[in-house]
């Protein structure tokens, strides 16, 4: 996610679960994206959190990129 420095520094507005509970979330997540499905509303309080934390950002983006591998033909 990227943003005006800005916000990066401030944080995005909107309610941020935290890492543990944006955790228990993502898998579901992951799975929602990879579907190809809206995930803006259902998942609004984890994408605030994944935009406000970078440990939270880079797990997310490395999970993907794990389920994008494995979904490919060998």
């Amino acid at each position: 996610m990227t943003g005006t420095p800005i916000d990066r520094l401030l944080g995005y507005p909107g309610r941020d679960p935290g890492c543990e509970a944006g955790f228990e979330q993502l898998d579901q997540y992951c799975d929602a994206v990879r579907r190809g499905e809206d995930v803006a509303h259902r998942f609004a309080d984890l994408l605030t959190h994944i935009a406000n934390c970078s440990a939270c950002r880079e797990d997310t983006e490395g999970l993907l990129a794990v389920l994008e591998e494995l979904a490919r033909p060998t």
